[in-house]
């Protein structure tokens, strides 16, 4: 089955307190639908990656938009990954 893997950079949050609890409600969300497989946070929290199961690339992108941390992302891949076992 493939997988999407998700690299972010994060840039500066002033307020980044107070978003870390929507962030985390709408994570928790894709993991309960099966959707998220795994979350890594970077070191200082400086991004994350993200690997994604069952659902293509576009879809990714598409819930990715939706995080309320998205608009201060630096930098985001997207990597279509074939797990092999």
């Amino acid at each position: 089955m493939n997988r999407v893997m998700v690299n972010t950079v994060l840039g500066p949050v002033e307020n980044i307190q107070e978003l870390l609890p929507n962030e985390f409600a709408v994570v928790a969300k894709w993991k309960e639908e099966g959707v998220l497989e795994h979350i890594l946070i970077k070191e200082a929290a400086s991004g994350a990656v993200l690997i994604f199961q069952g659902i293509d690339q576009e879809k990714v992108k598409q819930l990715m938009s939706g995080l309320p941390l998205f608009k201060h992302f630096q930098k985001v891949d997207y990597t279509v990954l074939d797990k092999q076992f």
